[in-house]
């Protein structure tokens, strides 16, 4: 069976109408006022997620600091919380589904500097690779390393020692970076088999070199594929946004439906932190043959 024929029946039918797939998202109530940063002042956050304690530091003098790159990644936002909770369920719809698997390589987008969706999929897949802007990339390395490691004994301890060199952090830049290059010379040059993108999308200027971003990761598998005869599936891209704007996220869908076929994950597939009236949507898009 092919992804698409899988997401058919996982998801239903594909999104047709950005209009009408915003429409129906924005009709509902959301439970978020905010702009969905946990704790802009805090040093170091503690929480829990997937049964997994986390420690993690942040940087609320490089939220303040007027960066021309950006200060965003700097702090842990509700929708990787959120994204690592679902991500954790033992019967999260992407493993039972086949999306992922033990022995899929992951590539998360804007990653920032939080660590836990790396350090929960870690767990359940071959290897992540944690990209971001350059100057995010040692706190999140510091998170990383910090939030893998464990005082358990036994198999929890071997395997989580194995889990250590299974999150790579890796500087891209969207607007700024050669997109295949960066991947050949980080052996991603046959490409990943999902991309994983956490609340990336806040404003305009970051729709167009987001989505070529995706198109320019997903290509590569595709022409693997082409070239050898190769039955691996496709590259996925798994979309996590916060729905704060419906005129951004409706520019996002338009743009996006320009190259891929787009699913919408369905409540029942969902955790209760990303279902309707949550404020939140996740989307899988797969680039058009």
């Amino acid at each position: 069976m092919t992804l698409t024929e899988d997401l058919n029946i996982t998801c239903g039918e594909k999104v047709a109408d950005a209009y009408e797939e915003t429409f129906d998202l924005f009709s509902h109530d959301h439970t978020l006022s905010d702009l969905g940063m946990l704790d802009a002042k805090a040093h170091e956050i503690e929480l829990t997620v997937g049964g997994q304690d986390f420690l993690i530091a942040q940087s609320p003098g490089a939220l303040q600091s007027g960066r021309k790159e950006g200060t965003t990644g700097a702090a842990v936002w509700q929708s990787s919380v959120r994204a690592a909770e679902w991500l954790a369920h033992p019967e999260n719809v992407l493993f039972t589904s086949g999306l992922l698997t033990g022995e899929s390589l992951v590539l998360e987008l804007g990653s920032g500097i939080s660590a836990l969706v790396p350090c929960i999929l870690a767990r359940r897949v071959r290897q992540v690779v944690a990209t971001d802007q350059q100057h995010v990339l040692k706190l999140l390395q510091q998170n990383v390393d910090k939030n893998l490691q464990t005082h358990e004994t036994g198999i929890r301890k071997k395997f989580a020692e194995h889990s250590q060199h299974g999150v790579q952090a890796l500087a891209l830049d969207w607007e700024e970076d050669d997109i295949p290059k960066q991947l050949s010379a980080n052996d991603l040059g046959t490409g990943v088999d999902v991309v994983l993108a956490c609340d990336t999308l806040y404003n305009y200027a970051l729709i167009e070199p987001f989505v070529q971003t995706c198109v320019e990761i997903c290509r590569p598998r595709q022409a693997h594929r082409e070239q050898t005869a190769n039955d691996m599936r496709p590259t996925a891209c798994v979309i996590v946004q916060q729905l704060r704007q419906a005129e951004v996220f409706e520019q996002w869908l338009e743009t996006a439906l320009r190259h891929f076929d787009v699913w919408r994950i369905p409540n029942d597939s969902l955790s209760d932190g990303l279902r309707e009236g949550s404020g939140f949507s996740v989307h899988i898009c797969v680039l058009k043959m």
